[in-house]
């Protein structure tokens, strides 16, 4: 029988780490499944982030081939000393990109909301490359169907980045707006204030989403906060007040939580907030809470020639899914 050789990280097909293609309806419980959501029609900034999901597939492949071309198809994180190997068949999938309609943003998020909430029906783990940050709204509410369908009745939500995304409707964006995305979350009522939580919020943030945030009783973290506690007292604070009498909690990753002079392919660019290395630190510390699902959105490639964005997000997804899939 024929057997595809070993490629170098420059050829064949990207799937997320050479993962295998898979359908929705042939999930299993308990596989990560991976999927695109190539969408940036919602953004207010510099446009691009619609090329993500192939970027972050793309990067992610240099680090499966170390993986693979290992004599012991094994390797060590010197930070944690964790080794990793290669997942065992059936723990990882790549089902593409998600269906969507970049001029109908209403048919959009009805598409990813009922494609949510079925992968999570099926009882799998969905990590969604991105896209603009508004995909978390529908996403999350297919989110809490899903869970709902499997028996639970409370979720929470943790967004990492620097901004809060509080704004009401804007007077040129309207109100589908990246902006927007938590407020809409809010009206929709799918996650009660108090089990929510930002991280790593940095420099400006307009006074009345920050007095908004305060009031409703959520968690709010800034990157020097984080800094002077450091990640372990951040998660534990997160997991005391969030998680309790969550069934799952989804995770969203805004690229924009590090800091623009480190990884430039961004839809918005800031200057400070988290360096890479807290990055990961953050993400490998969170993946050890009840998390039923993570999204990474805000990568926009062609702002990065020398790719480190995508490549941050590929990392960022491994060293989150690793105990998932690589562990054992």
């Amino acid at each position: 029988m024929y057997q595809r050789d070993l490629l170098p990280s420059f050829a064949g097909v990207f799937s997320f780490i050479r993962a295998p293609l898979d359908k929705i309806q042939e999930l299993q419980p308990g596989v990560v499944a991976v999927a695109g959501v190539p969408h940036d029609s919602t953004s207010s900034a510099r446009q691009g982030v619609r090329d993500a999901p192939k970027a972050i597939r793309e990067a992610s492949v240099d680090f499966i081939y170390d993986l693979q071309s290992s004599p012991t198809q094994a390797l060590v994180n010197v930070d944690t000393g964790q080794t990793i190997k290669l997942p065992a068949t059936g723990r990882l999938v790549d089902l593409g990109d998600l269906r969507i309609y970049p001029l109908e943003i209403a048919r959009t998020c009805t598409s990813l909301q009922k494609t949510m909430c079925e992968i999570v029906q099926r009882g799998a783990f969905p990590v969604m490359l991105g896209g603009d940050h508004y995909i978390t709204y529908p996403l999350l509410q297919g989110f809490k169907e899903g869970v709902s369908a499997r028996g639970g009745k409370k979720i929470g939500y943790i967004q990492l980045s620097s901004q809060l995304d509080l704004a009401e409707q804007d007077e040129i964006w309207g109100k589908d707006w990246h902006g927007a995305t938590v407020k809409r979350i809010l009206d929709s009522r799918v996650v009660d204030p108090q089990n929510i939580a930002w991280i790593g919020l940095h420099g400006y943030i307009p006074a009345d989403e920050w007095k908004l945030a305060h009031n409703l009783g959520a968690t709010v973290i800034t990157s020097y906060t984080l800094r002077e506690r450091g990640i372990v007292e951040t998660v534990q604070q997160v997991e005391s007040s969030v998680c309790q009498g969550c069934d799952s909690i989804y995770l969203s990753l805004d690229i924009g939580v590090v800091d623009g002079g480190q990884i430039p392919g961004r839809g918005d660019i800031t200057v400070g907030s988290l360096t890479p290395v807290e990055l990961l630190g953050l993400v490998r510390a969170l993946s050890r809470l009840n998390i039923g699902a993570l999204d990474v959105v805000e990568v926009a490639p062609t702002w990065d020639p020398l790719a480190r964005t995508q490549r941050l997000a590929a990392e960022a997804i491994v060293e989150f899914i690793a105990p998932k899939v690589f562990f054992g």
